[in-house]
Formats: structure tokens, C-alpha cells, sequence
């Protein structure tokens, strides 16, 4: 199979994941109940680390700072998880998941401050296409008059940042160390930091265990069913990097806004009841222009490396 086909599967899967994650907070969690998500997110590491284990058995033979050092960027990803359903729970996928594309803006910036990386215009040019694509999808013109939607900018753009922290991190010791150690103690960051909210945040313990109660099958098959595309998602985008060059991969990485929008319409026109956007001729201008801007900038940006 064509790299290219193999490379797009990724940003599909994304986009599925993106519209379940939704699905489940309004079918199963309309209360704002986000608890339930997240420890079963961060503990499902758990299936997976008997697997790498089997394929990596030298994974505790690593340094204790930097199974700290992984186990950490593992925890944050848990953060972002957590900052990413509140975001979705204020509003549409379409609008929400976007933001995501500003993450290589800011693997710019740590690296420049950081790893001395420097930033030629192109890529200057590049981030700042992308931030007009997202001003553009953060604004609300339902009443007529611009809003600016101040919590979900915050909350996606801080996921963002720790997303584009947690790469660095992950990156800079996986070239030394190997993907697969590096990987097992990142998801054993995600157990670590999900038993610690099971045990120190009731409220989350509650919707957790609730959700064993009420429409608990239901429940753990669609979020199951989730995670697996979820980790098949990562796992074709890391092979087609195996068949293409990194920049290559994410040039098509970043269609996923469209992915996004192209489900959406599609839910909203034949499934509506799995899902739905607003399809009002301002809405779907706003939407296309934010997406043209931010695939724009990302095809830009990879290809100015």
C-alpha cells in the first residue's frame, strides 16, 4: 500500500475518535461528568503494557530520571486529556479540534528556547497562517456581533502546549533510548497519575464507578472501541514514518481538521442522533475558512523544514 494512503488513515481514525469522545459526553455524560473518561482513558495503559513488555523486555533496565522524566510527559497527557473534554464539552468538534495544529507552533518555540532550534520566515509565515486559521474558528457570530470563545481558546491552546512539551520530552529521549521503552513508561505515566485522581478525587471515583452501574456495558464497549482506533490511529502514523519522511507525514496530519468537518457534515446529514453540527451559512464559511487557513499553514510549515 502507497505510503500516502497508509499516512492518511491516521488523521481519519483522529477524526473518528474526536466525534466519539463527543458522543459519549453528551449520550452518557450530559451532567458535565468528565471523571469516567479520564480514569478509563488513563488506566486502559494498562492492557497495553504486558504487550510492550513482550516486545521490549529490557524496558527496567533504563535510568530511574528518565523513567521519571517519561513517566511525567505521560501524566500530562492525561492533563490534556482532561483540558480537551472540557473544551468539547463547550462546543462542536469542529471548532475544537483545530486547535491541535497550533501544537507544531509551539514545538517551535520550546525548541528554539530550549534546544537553540532557529525559525526561518517560512516557518514564521506558517504559525502565523495556522493562529489566523484558529482566531478564526474561535470566534462565535451566533448573535450577530463577533464573541470571542475566551475558555475554549484557553483550555485547547493549554492542551497545546503540554502536548507540544510532552513530544519534546518523549522525542529527545526515544532517539536515545528506543520507542517501545520510551512508550511503556509514558503509558505508565498515564496509570500513575490515573490511580492517583481514582484515589485523591472523589468526584472522578464516583463517575468512574458509576458508569459500572448505569449503562456500563454500553458504556466500556463504545469507550473500548475508542481507545482501540485511538491506538491504531498512533500506531499507522508511526509506520508511515517508517515508509516517508517525518515532514511528509505530518503535511497529511494535518488534514485532520477536515476529516473532522467531513464527519460532521456527514453525521449531521444522515446520523443525527450519533451527532450533529450546526450547517447555517455563517457556520459552514467559518468553519471552511478556519480549515483552509490551518491545512494551509501546516502543509507550509512542514515543508519549510
Amino acid at each position: 500500500m502507497d505510503w500516502f494512503l497508509i499516512a492518511l488513515i491516521g488523521p481519519v481514525l483522529y477524526a473518528i475518535t474526536n466525534h466519539i469522545d463527543k458522543y459519549i459526553l453528551e449520550k452518557y455524560f450530559k451532567a458535565g461528568e468528565v471523571g469516567a473518561i479520564v480514569l478509563f482513558s488513563a488506566l486502559f495503559s494498562f492492557v497495553a503494557l504486558p504487550v510492550i513488555f513482550i516486545i521490549e523486555p529490557s524496558v527496567f533496565t533504563v535510568s530511574i530520571i528518565t523513567k521519571i522524566a517519561l513517566m511525567v510527559s505521560g501524566s500530562l497527557n492525561v492533563v490534556c486529556l482532561i483540558l480537551y473534554l472540557k473544551a468539547l464539552q463547550d462546543d462542536e468538534v469542529s471548532v475544537v479540534a483545530p486547535f491541535y495544529q497550533t501544537i507544531p507552533i509551539f514545538g517551535f518555540i520550546l525548541g528554539y528556547f530550549i534546544l537553540g532550534e532557529t525559525l526561518n520566515r517560512q516557518e514564521l509565515l506558517s504559525a502565523l497562517i495556522i493562529l489566523i486559521g484558529t482566531t478564526i474558528v474561535s470566534f462565535d457570530f451566533s448573535d450577530g456581533k463577533p464573541k470571542f470563545k475566551k475558555r475554549v481558546a484557553f483550555l485547547m491552546l493549554t492542551s497545546s502546549v503540554l502536548f507540544a512539551i510532552i513530544g519534546v520530552v518523549f522525542k529527545t529521549i526515544a532517539v536515545d533510548e528506543g520507542f517501545w521503552l520510551s512508550i511503556f513508561w509514558s503509558l505508565s505515566g498515564n496509570i500513575m497519575i490515573g490511580s492517583l485522581i481514582f484515589l485523591f478525587v472523589k468526584s472522578y471515583r464516583l463517575q468512574f464507578l458509576k458508569v459500572f452501574k448505569v449503562n456500563s456495558k454500553a458504556i466500556l464497549a463504545v469507550s473500548s472501541l475508542n481507545e482501540l482506533i485511538f491506538i491504531s490511529a498512533d500506531g499507522m502514523t508511526a509506520f508511515a514514518t517508517l515508509l516517508a519522511p517525518i515532514s511528509l507525514v505530518m503535511i497529511v496530519n494535518g488534514f485532520q481538521p477536515i476529516f473532522v468537518f467531513i464527519i460532521g457534515v456527514v453525521m449531521t446529514l444522515f446520523f443525527p442522533k450519533f451527532g450533529s453540527e450546526s450547517l447555517t451559512k455563517n457556520d459552514l464559511i467559518q468553519k471552511i475558512l478556519a480549515i483552509i487557513f490551518i491545512a494551509s499553514g501546516t502543509i507550509l510549515l512542514n515543508f519549510s523544514r
